[in-house]
């Protein structure tokens, strides 16, 4: 997501997440590792969007995500809300910030639908088990990186943090198998919440 222009609020449109198969298909053709950086509010909720084919765009996201044969690594830096950010999360490895979040609708929204208040957003956060923490407990992310507190207040320190985790873990995706990094990767994502 190209921010420069852009509202920090701006949602995923139909043509940036063609621009994401672009890249996974590039990354597929030069067999390169391919990382996606979460951080959006989520898909456009338009008519424009839907018009341009927002929700194919998202399950052809999943799909290509899912069976492409590079190695894949996810990192949940911020907000992820809705489809937009959902359809680039199934990757062999996936990584969240201490203060990422991953969910179908942002807890606010829910709150407002379930209590028709947006002040129980907190009590509707936990519930939905959105935060990194409860991500990793139920096994969408594999691995959580500190912030002390936040990574606005060390960013120096958190980007040093965050660059060795995905050397590590890129160094992990490497040295697997192909054929056996795509088989577990199909099956994770196939089976997940069963």
């Amino acid at each position: 997501q190209d921010r420069r222009g852009q509202s920090l609020s701006a949602p995923l449109g139909p043509g940036a997440l063609r621009e994401a198969r672009r890249g996974m298909r590039l990354a597929d053709e030069l067999r390169l590792p391919l990382l996606t950086l979460i951080d959006t509010p989520g898909a456009a909720l338009s008519v424009a969007a839907e018009e341009g084919g927002m929700a194919g765009e998202i399950a052809r996201c999943l799909q290509d995500l899912v069976v492409l044969r590079a190695p894949t690594l996810a990192v949940l830096l911020g907000q992820g809300t809705g489809g937009g950010a959902l359809a680039l999360v199934p990757a062999d490895r996936v990584l969240a910030t201490a203060n990422g979040w991953l969910g179908p609708l942002p807890p606010e929204g829910a709150s407002a639908i379930v209590h028709r208040t947006v002040d129980r957003a907190d009590e509707m956060a936990a519930s939905q088990g959105v935060r990194a923490t409860d991500l990793w407990r139920a096994g969408i992310v594999d691995r959580v990186v500190p912030e002390r507190p936040d990574a606005a207040d060390e960013p120096v320190e958190f980007c040093r943090r965050l660059g060795r985790v995905l050397a590590e873990e890129l160094a992990g995706l490497l040295g697997r198998d192909d054929v056996e990094r795509l088989r577990s990767r199909t099956r994770r994502w196939r089976h997940l919440g069963r």
